[in-house]
C-alpha cells in the first residue's frame, strides 16, 4: 500500500521544567506562560488551515521518562492535530529539569522510528526552552546527531531566547549549529505571536481549467485559466456533531437517521410507488410539473467552450457592467509555446488598440452559458488575458440622479484647493513613520486580512475550546484594521478644520420612531379612572415642558406637506434654492408613488407652477423640460397625460414677462418629448438588436 503524504511534519519540544518557571520583572511572564501560549496558537493554526499536517508534542522536565531519557516525555504522537491537545497542555511547569539534548534525540528518533505508512514533504522540530538546564552534551555527540538530522532532512527551529544575543551559556552555542546546519529559523515570542496574530488560508496549487479559445470559425488557442480572485465562504465544509445532552460533548460518529417519503396532500397517505410521483418546481406557492417529455424541451448550452464574440472600445465597458464571484487570468496551454505566444500578441494588440473582447463561455458540460469580458494584462513579470462576468440586460439598474450644474452646488477656487490638501494629507503610502518602520504603507493591497473572516475562525476556535461560554466581542487586534492609522489623522486635522470653515455644515438628526406598547386586558382592568368625588390634592402635579416653537422650524421642504413648507420657507430662503428643494419634493412623490393616485403632486405642482408665474418662470420651465424628458426615457406616459390634462405646461411670455416661452415653443416642445423615444428606436439598426438572439 502506497504510504499517505503529508505535506509538514512539526514535532514541538515543550520546556516544563523548573527551569522555565521563573516570572520576568515587573510582572511580566514567565517563559513556560509564554511559551505555553505559543504552543496553543500553532496548534490552533494548524487546525483552521485545514491542511495536510501532523503534529507531535514531546514535554521536557516531566515526571514521566520515555525509555532511558529522564524526564522527558511524548505527550502526543504525530498525528492531525486537534483540539484536545490543547485542552491537554500542563497549566503549570514542574519541578524536575529535562535535557534539551536528549529530548532533540527522542524527537528525531520518533520521526524515524515510530511512524509507519506516512511520507513526510516537510520535517520540523521546534525547540521551546531557555538553556538554563545544562545538557552537558559533547562535541562529538552534536556532530553525530548533527548528522543524523541531515540525512534525515529534518529542520531545527528555536522559539523563544535570543541565541545569538551577548551570553555566555555554551548549550546557546550548540543550538546555533543545530539551527545554521538545518537551514532553521529562531525567533523571540513577540516576533512569532505577531506572525501568528491572524489565521491565514492553506496554500494550495491553482488547479487551471483548460479549454480551447475559439475565434471564428477555423482559430482555437489551448488556453488555461487561473483563479486570481473569488469570494468565497470562511469555511467551506462544516462538519455536523450531535451533541449529547447527558455528557454534554459532540460527537461526529452519530448522526440523526432522516427519511424521505411522498404524502398525498387531498388524503394524507404516503405514496410508495414511484410510477405515481411526477417532479416539479415550486414557482412562488404554485408547483409547476416538470414530466419527463419536458427535458427535450429544456435549453442545450452546449460543450464546455471559450468562444470569443467580438470586440468593443474599452470604454464602453464601465465598473457597472461587470458582476460575477471572480477574476481569472487566461494564459497560453503550459507546454504549448505557439498557444504563449498567440496570447501575449493578442493581449499587447488589445493593449495598443484599447478594445476588450466579449466572450461566451460554458464551464462544463450542461452548465448555463455567461458573458464575461476578455481585458488585456500586462504586468512586469507576466502578459496575457483577464475573465470578468459582465451583465446581461435585465440586472442593470438605470438610477436618475438631480442635476449638479446649479450655481448653488459650484465650489469656489478655496474650496476645491482645501480637498486636495486634505487628500494629500490622507495619503495611505505614507501612513507610517519611516524611522519606526519598514514600511509605511497602511492598508496595503493583496496583504489586507478580512476582519470578519478572522473573527469567524475566532469564535470557532473559542467555540471549540470553550462550548458552554457566550461567544466574545472580536479582540482588539481585528478592531484595530477598522481604525484610522494616528499618523493620517494627525495630518487630516488642519485640512479638516479648514474644511468645516469654508464650508456651511447641518447637522442632520436622525428621528427615531417612537414604538407603543400595548396595553394588557388584565392590567386594564384594574387601572382605576379617578372621578370627581376624589379628592384630587392627594394626585401628585407633574410640570409639564413648553414647547419651543424654534425646535419645529421647517429647514427643508419634505414630502409631507411640501405646500405649507414652501410658504413657511418663503421669509428666509432664496426662491431659487427653494425652487429647487420643491422639484425634488415632487419627483420623490412622482418616482415613489406606488398606488397610482397622483391628485397629491398635481396639487402641489399646481402651486409649485403658481408660484413660479408671479415670480420667476425659468426655475419652473428648466425643471419642467428634464422632468418630461426622464418620463419619456422611463416610458411613464400616464404621467405625462395627467400633466397635459392638468394643463401644467411651460410658463409661456403671456403669462409672465420674464418667461422666454413662447407659444409656437411650448408646442415644439412638446413635440419634441413626445417622438424622442421613437426616434432613438428607429436609429438603432436591426443587426444589433438581433445580435444576441443566437446566444
Amino acid at each position: 500500500m502506497a504510504p499517505i503524504k503529508i505535506d509538514q511534519g512539526t514535532i514541538v519540544i515543550f520546556d516544563i521544567g523548573k527551569n522555565v518557571s521563573e516570572s520576568g520583572e515587573k510582572g511580566e511572564k514567565s517563559f513556560f506562560e509564554k511559551s505555553r501560549e505559543c504552543v496553543s496558537r500553532i496548534i490552533e493554526r494548524k487546525i483552521i488551515s485545514q491542511g495536510k499536517n501532523y503534529l507531535g508534542l514531546v514535554l521536557l522536565g516531566s515526571k514521566k521518562s520515555t525509555g532511558d531519557f529522564k524526564y522527558i516525555e511524548v505527550f502526543s504522537e504525530l498525528q492531525a492535530p486537534t483540539w484536545q491537545i490543547i485542552r491537554q497542555l500542563p497549566e503549570k511547569p514542574c519541578k524536575a529539569k529535562g535535557n534539551w539534548f536528549d529530548g532533540l534525540i527522542v524527537a528525531i528518533n520518533h520521526f524515524k522510528n515510530e511512524v509507519s505508512g506516512v511520507k513526510f514533504i516537510n520535517k520540523q522540530i521546534i525547540l521551546m526552552t531557555n538553556f538554563d538546564a545544562p545538557s552537558y552534551a559533547e562535541d562529538e555527540e552534536v556532530t553525530k546527531v548533527l548528522a543524523g538530522i541531515n540525512e534525515e532532512g529534518i529542520e531545527i527551529d528555536v522559539f523563544g531566547p535570543d541565541i545569538y544575543g551577548d551570553n555566555k551559556n555554551n548549550d546557546m552555542d550548540i543550538a546555533k549549529q543545530f539551527v545554521e546546519g538545518t537551514n532553521g529559523t529562531t525567533a523571540s515570542f513577540d516576533y512569532i505571536m505577531r506572525y501568528l496574530l491572524f489565521h491565514k488560508k492553506k496554500a494550495t496549487n491553482p488547479i487551471p481549467w483548460n479549454v480551447d479559445l475559439s475565434l471564428g470559425p477555423n482559430i482555437k488557442i489551448p488556453v488555461s485559466a487561473y483563479i486570481r480572485l473569488k469570494d468565497e465562504p470562511v469555511v467551506k465544509n462544516w462538519l455536523k456533531g450531535i451533541k449529547d445532552p447527558v455528557t454534554n460533548t459532540a460527537s461526529t460518529t452519530q448522526g440523526i437517521m432522516k427519511n424521505k417519503v411522498f404524502v398525498n396532500s387531498e388524503d394524507q397517505t404516503v405514496i410508495d410507488s414511484s410510477t405515481d410521483i411526477i417532479k416539479g418546481y415550486c414557482y412562488g406557492q404554485e408547483v409547476i410539473p416538470f414530466s419527463e417529455c419536458d427535458k427535450s424541451m429544456l435549453y442545450e448550452s452546449g460543450a464546455k467552450s471559450l468562444t470569443v464574440y467580438g470586440f468593443t472600445s474599452s470604454s464602453n465597458i464601465n465598473w457597472q457592467c461587470l458582476n460575477g464571484d471572480g477574476l481569472s487570468y487566461v494564459f497560453g496551454r503550459k507546454g504549448d509555446k505557439k498557444a504563449q505566444y498567440t496570447i501575449r500578441c493578442l493581449a499587447e494588440c488589445l493593449h495598443e488598440l484599447n478594445l476588450t473582447g466579449i466572450v461566451r463561455r460554458v464551464y462544463n458540460n450542461g452548465n448555463a452559458p455567461r458573458m464575461y469580458a476578455l481585458m488585456p494584462v500586462l504586468d512586469a513579470k507576466y502578459i496575457c488575458l483577464s475573465l470578468v462576468g459582465i451583465c446581461y440586460k435585465e440586472d442593470l439598474k438605470n438610477i436618475a440622479f438631480p442635476p449638479t450644474h446649479f450655481k448653488k452646488l459650484s465650489c469656489t477656487t478655496e474650496q476645491v484647493d482645501a480637498f486636495k490638501s486634505l487628500i494629500q494629507a490622507m495619503d495611505l503610502t505614507k501612513a507610517y513613520d519611516e524611522a519606526e518602520f519598514d514600511d509605511t504603507e497602511a492598508y496595503p493591497i493583496a496583504e489586507m486580512v478580512s476582519p470578519s473572516a478572522q473573527y469567524v475562525l475566532d469564535c470557532i476556535s473559542y467555540r471549540a475550546m470553550n462550548p458552554s461560554k457566550p461567544l466574545p466581542p472580536p479582540r482588539e487586534d481585528i478592531m484595530m484594521l477598522f481604525k484610522i492609522p494616528p499618523l493620517i489623522r494627525k495630518r487630516a486635522q488642519d485640512s479638516m478644520e479648514k474644511l468645516k470653515s469654508l464650508f456651511d455644515l447641518r447637522r442632520i438628526e436622525v428621528k427615531t420612531r417612537k414604538k407603543t406598547t400595548e396595553m394588557d386586558v388584565d392590567d386594564a382592568q384594574h387601572s382605576v379612572v379617578p372621578t370627581k368625588s376624589e379628592n384630587m390634592e392627594d394626585v401628585p402635579k407633574i410640570q409639564l415642558s413648553v414647547i419651543d416653537n424654534n425646535i419645529l422650524k421647517v429647514e427643508r421642504v419634505g414630502t409631507v406637506d411640501p405646500i405649507k413648507d414652501f410658504e413657511s420657507l418663503k421669509e428666509w430662503k432664496p426662491f431659487k434654492e427653494l425652487c429647487f428643494e420643491m422639484s425634488e419634493a415632487i419627483e420623490q412623490l412622482i418616482y415613489g408613488n406606488i398606488d397610482g393616485n397622483f391628485e397629491k403632486v398635481m396639487k402641489v405642482l399646481m402651486h409649485f407652477r403658481q408660484a413660479c408665474v408671479a415670480s420667476d418662470p425659468t426655475c419652473y420651465n428648466n425643471w419642467l423640460r428634464e422632468i418630461k424628458t426622464e418620463l419619456n426615457e422611463r416610458k411613464k406616459m400616464s404621467i405625462l397625460n395627467i400633466f397635459h390634462d392638468k394643463n401644467l405646461n411651460f410658463i409661456i411670455k403671456a403669462e409672465n414677462d420674464k418667461s422666454t416661452v413662447t407659444n409656437s415653443d411650448e408646442d415644439s416642445q412638446l413635440y419634441e418629448n413626445d417622438t424622442m423615444p421613437n426616434m432613438t428606436e428607429v436609429s438603432i439598426s436591426t443587426q444589433i438588436n438581433s445580435m444576441f438572439d443566437d446566444i
